[in-house]
Parts: structure tokens; C-alpha cells; sequence
């Protein structure tokens, strides 16, 4: 029964730590992908410029996600909440085109 007791934690903390290296580094991806169209369509910048800006814009979303991960109440509810930002993105990345 201990033993159990111990792991539980052991893995949470994997997997919120599993979320915040690869769930953060797909989120930024998404982020930065659907950022371009966004750009480009607003007339903010040219396309060279959208590149460069979503990309700087997804280090700070990384850093954010990597934050947010340990802050959770459990990781579930942070899986969820990376998966719905995901597919929100990518979501919007298909209806706006490639810019």
C-alpha cells in the first residue's frame, strides 16, 4: 500500500515534466504556425517579418506552457488544456492558409 503512495507522485511529476518539454514545444509550433496567417492578414508585416515575430512570440508561449505546467492542479486538467490550445491553433492555421 506505501509503495503505491509513492509512485503516484513519481508519475505525475513525469508527466507534468513530459508536458512542459514536449506539450510546450508543440504548443509553441502550433502557436507559430497559426501566428504567420494572422499577421499577414492583419497588413501588421510582411511575410518575412510574421515569420520572424510568431517565432519570437512561441518562445515566450514555450516558457510560459514550461511555467504553467508545474502550476496545474493535476496533469490531467494540463493535458486537456494543451490539447484543446493545439487544436485550436491548428484550427485556425487551416482556415487562414498558409498566408
Amino acid at each position: 500500500m506505501q509503495t503505491d503512495l509513492a509512485i503516484k507522485p513519481q508519475l505525475d511529476v513525469s508527466l507534468r515534466l513530459i508536458a512542459a518539454v514536449v506539450g510546450g514545444y508543440l504548443v509553441a509550433v502550433a502557436f507559430s504556425f497559426a501566428c504567420v496567417p494572422l499577421l499577414v492578414l492583419s497588413q501588421a508585416c510582411d511575410k518575412n517579418e510574421a515569420v520572424m515575430v510568431s517565432s519570437m512570440l512561441s518562445y515566450l508561449l514555450y516558457f510560459a506552457v514550461i511555467i504553467v505546467s508545474f502550476c496545474r492542479k493535476s496533469s490531467a486538467v494540463l493535458w486537456r488544456d494543451l490539447t484543446l490550445i493545439i487544436l485550436a491553433c491548428t484550427m485556425l492555421t487551416n482556415m487562414l492558409g498558409t498566408g
